[in-house]
């Protein structure tokens, strides 16, 4: 028969290790509570004295607004920084570090402390203008047929064309390339059919490539990289400087609609939502991210009104909830798109960071009376009274600094016609 010892004695476990199993587990379990909650932390908010019908636009870390006779620089706290008496019917553009303001054929040019650097009638009535660190580009003309102006912040002439858009209508422009270069978009309205051409030029040299674009709509360029891309109602498409298409890089859009982007220096960041969801309801329930070969689907946990996207994350606004996605964290659908991250509320359990994270915004009543409206740097949500009764503008900001990635400029506003760059 074996013979079992049953007098030795059991080790002592030590106290001061036994302490630091049960720290060490509380840590994991208070993780882990925060993960699956969304660690949102304390939201605080701040009305603002705009309406969404002000024309408000982000401005870097500041927001403006248009009464209708005074631009108004307001602080992310709500305080005025700077007013300009513009007069009623004016329009503005706001670029990093300048804004550039016209009524009829009234120029205006405003440093980012309201300071004018430039205030001067021209000859033609102003169509729009758009601005940038360097330069300012004027459309002016009653419609067909425009003049292409390009000024300093002086106000100094820099170059201007006119046989270019000769029975044209221009569209917008834009420029990249560290201000050096600028492209327009312009529709035949005489021909058979509509159709779209790009110019690109280099400012104060040359013309240097057109390219027609064809009859789908093209409602937006992004320059990163060393690529123009051109986002149609069907197509993305590549371009180069002069004008030459990346024929390995178009990608099919069709049927959704850019709603946001970050440029990097290579391929951008591309937000799309559903073209069909968006105009019908105003809101969705999937996004889809391209960047570059890699076509990413997001099936969201809520019915959402507001997307951004900014760095490696990605948020998405419902009526009471921010709900935010770490990119590098998930697992990329093939070009077809056929597979991708499908993100239910159970996934936000199960998954936690490697899904979509959930991030409560403090009290949830007080977003429910308010709609998305865009963002400001650095992180700060604006949103919107729902009711027409009580109208209002209000900042969100995370106490606990949980939303610096948010800024960058204005997202996209909701409105009755969907959602609209």
């Amino acid at each position: 028969m074996p013979n079992y010892d049953l007098g030795t004695k059991r080790k002592k476990i030590s106290p001061y290790l036994l302490i630091a199993a049960i720290a060490v587990l509380l840590v994991l379990i208070a993780y882990l509570l925060g993960l699956l909650s969304g660690g949102g932390g304390k939201i605080s908010g701040r009305k603002l004295r705009c309406v969404v019908s002000q024309d408000v636009t982000v401005f870097g870390d500041r927001v403006l607004y248009y009464d209708d006779s005074t631009l108004f620089c307001l602080s992310t706290a709500g305080s005025e920084l700077w007013s300009v008496q513009v007069g009623s019917g004016a329009r503005f553009h706001a670029g990093s570090r300048h804004v550039v303001v016209w009524t009829t054929n009234q120029l205006q040019i405003l440093d980012c402390n309201g300071r004018s650097t430039y205030n001067d009638r021209l000859s033609e009535t102003i169509q729009f203008a758009r601005v940038c660190d360097k330069y300012v580009a004027i459309v002016t003309g009653d419609g067909v047929s425009p003049t292409l102006t390009i000024k300093d912040m002086d106000g100094g002439l820099v170059d201007t064309e006119v046989n270019n858009y000769a029975d044209l209508m221009l569209l917008d422009c834009g420029f990249f390339g560290d201000s050096e270069y600028l492209w327009t978009t312009a529709l035949d309205v005489y021909g058979a059919v509509p159709e779209t051409t790009m110019h690109t030029y280099r400012v104060g040299q040359m013309n240097t490539g057109d390219v027609s674009l064809g009859e789908p709509i093209t409602y937006a360029v992004v320059y990163s990289g060393s690529y123009l891309n051109v986002i149609n109602t069907r197509q993305l498409r590549l371009y180069d400087y002069r004008g030459t298409q990346n024929t390995d890089n178009t990608v099919l859009v069709y049927g959704w609609q850019l709603v946001g982007n970050t440029p990097t220096s290579g391929d951008p960041y591309l937000l799309f939502a559903p073209v069909l969801q968006t105009d019908t309801a105003g809101s969705f329930s999937e996004l889809r991210l391209l960047h570059g070969k890699t076509d990413t689907r997001y099936s969201l946990p809520d019915s959402c009104v507001g997307a951004a996207i900014h760095g490696k994350r990605l948020y998405a606004f419902s009526g009471n909830s921010l709900y935010r996605a770490d990119i590098s964290a998930h697992r990329p659908a093939p070009a077809g798109g056929r597979h991708g991250d499908r993100l239910s509320g159970h996934d936000l359990k199960r998954r936690g960071a490697a899904g979509m994270r959930h991030q409560r915004m403090g009290r949830v009543r007080a977003l429910k009376r308010y709609e998305y409206h865009g963002s400001c740097h650095p992180g700060r949500a604006v949103y919107q009274r729902r009711l027409r009764l009580l109208p209002g503008l209000c900042i969100f900001a995370s106490g606990l600094g949980r939303l610096p990635d948010l800024g960058g400029g204005r997202l996209f506003c909701r409105t009755t016609a969907g959602l609209a760059p």
